[in-house]
């Protein structure tokens, strides 16, 4: 994979077949190379016009939290089944705002069991 000079392009040499964990490295090898590129990825799920762009999407995604004691982050991570495993290290601030969201969507009858979140 070679990026251009002004990153605005990426030349590829792809010409084999792979297994699936080797679709996964490669997944990861281009978001990397993505994220070099230029234009940026856009900062909201909609293009400068206002229309949604391109995303993946998928309902109840599989997601494990890992929460060292001595840190003050927090590491979440959600399986994609395209894209595998994802991880985003959440600071306080943005972990109080989700909190925030999330419990103000709450119902305010009685909750409904729920399936546990995995824990790392």
């Amino acid at each position: 994979m070679q990026l251009s000079d002004d990153r605005t392009q990426a030349t590829l040499a792809i010409n084999k077949t792979l297994t699936a964990p080797e679709i996964e490295s490669l997944i990861r090898e281009l978001a990397t190379l993505r994220s070099q590129m230029t234009p940026e990825v856009t900062t909201a799920p909609k293009d400068s016009n206002g229309d949604g762009v391109p995303v993946m999407r998928q309902d109840n995604p599989t997601l494990a939290i890992e929460y060292p004691l001595e840190e003050a982050y927090v590491t979440v991570y959600l399986r994609s089944l395209g894209l595998g495993w994802t991880a985003w290290r959440l600071h306080p601030d943005v972990q109080r705002g989700l909190a925030t969201f999330f419990n103000s969507r709450l119902p305010q009858a009685a909750p409904t069991p729920a399936k546990p979140i995995p824990f790392r």
